[in-house]
């Protein structure tokens, strides 16, 4: 999560990956302001890519709900993607499971896969 650095009037005039002196607010990476930011001209290269990279978390996630949505649509099947994507795509969807039950303290019956 960014750490934004505001002028008097608010807006972002820059943002950093750790805390700063001048810049103590967190702000989603993923927030309208940043990308507005990003976007003016005003922030450098490597405001941009450090933004890029920790949005592509939340883009990974995207896009496997895409895939997931497809397939229980069945307008793809996870035998028409390449063997490398479908072992990421089951490994992942594996371990999220393995956390989400980690997480889960009750589990009713109804919702036992």
């Amino acid at each position: 999560m960014p750490f934004a650095q505001r002028d008097k009037q608010g807006r972002i005039i820059a943002l950093f990956s750790e805390p700063r002196v001048e810049a103590q607010e967190a702000i989603p990476a993923s927030h309208e302001e940043v990308l507005a930011f990003l976007l003016s001209g005003n922030s450098d290269q490597t405001e941009t890519k450090s933004y890029l990279s920790q949005t592509d978390d939340e883009m990974v996630r995207v896009v496997e709900d895409v895939i997931d949505l497809l397939i229980k649509k069945n307008l793809i099947l996870l035998t028409d993607l390449p063997t490398a994507a479908q072992q990421k795509l089951v490994m992942r969807k594996r371990l999220r499971a393995k956390f989400l039950l980690e997480d889960t303290v009750l589990i009713e019956d109804d919702n036992i896969l």
